[in-house]
């Protein structure tokens, strides 16, 4: 750039409450529909207040932006969010639901992706576990780009419920349950569903779905699991 840049960094739940900050900051003034989308933009991202990631600067700017934006219950909104979210994400179908919020990561020489869907109700989500499997075990493979050095090591979809503030992880191979049983020890394993079969030679039916309990972050909770695994030595 011809000039330095401007960024703005912190340890908050939510971009958007930087940029409410901002707007405070700056004496600015910021419309009621401008309020409403960044409130609802946090809640999301910080799972209506309740991810681990939440922060107090994240709450102050719910409770502002309410008021500028005129929402008497902002707890009412983001339950309608994720329900529309939840409807919208199971009409979606399986190829999109792996790869819409997938990110991935490295550790000590090993690639890891993680899908994650917010949801109201697993259960729809659920009764498609095995396509979904299938599309990890798919996914794995797509990201080389035809190179098998660029391929991902292990891919996981994790389905969160924001309602109950739980998390399942879908497995679809005899790797990804050897990192996920020693990532998160002590957590039960079982069926993705009743009907499903295993999705491969090195992986039965029982150990499709690992219940992670009370888990629901990414950046705080999934990937400091499984990086810290990966630079202990796993193998």
């Amino acid at each position: 750039s011809e000039c330095p840049l401007l960024i703005d960094l912190r340890p908050w739940g939510s971009m958007s409450s930087i940029v409410a900050h901002m707007y405070v900051r700056s004496n600015a003034h910021m419309r009621p529909e401008v309020a409403r989308l960044l409130m609802c933009a946090i809640l999301s991202d910080t799972l209506n207040l309740q991810s681990v990631t939440t922060t107090d600067a994240d709450r102050f700017a719910v409770a502002l932006l309410a008021a500028l934006g005129g929402v008497e219950d902002p707890d009412q909104t983001a339950r309608l969010m994720f329900r529309a979210k939840t409807s919208w994400i199971v009409n979606l179908g399986p190829y999109a639901m792996v790869r819409g919020d997938q990110k991935d990561f490295s550790a000590d020489g090993w690639k890891y992706g993680i899908a994650v869907l917010e949801v109201t109700d697993m259960s729809p989500v659920l009764e498609v576990a095995d396509q979904l499997i299938l599309e990890l075990r798919t996914l794995k493979i797509e990201k080389g780009g035809g190179a098998l050095a660029n391929e991902l090591d292990f891919a996981f979809l994790f389905v969160v419920d924001v309602v109950r503030q739980c998390s399942v992880l879908l497995i679809c191979g005899g790797r990804e349950y050897a990192l996920a049983e020693a990532a998160f020890p002590g957590c039960p394993f079982g069926k993705a569903h009743p009907s499903i079969k295993a999705p491969g030679k090195t992986i039965s039916a029982d150990q499709t779905l690992c219940d992670v309990g009370p888990l629901v972050s990414r950046k705080a909770q999934f990937v400091p699991a499984f990086s810290k695994t990966l630079n202990s030595g796993f193998a």
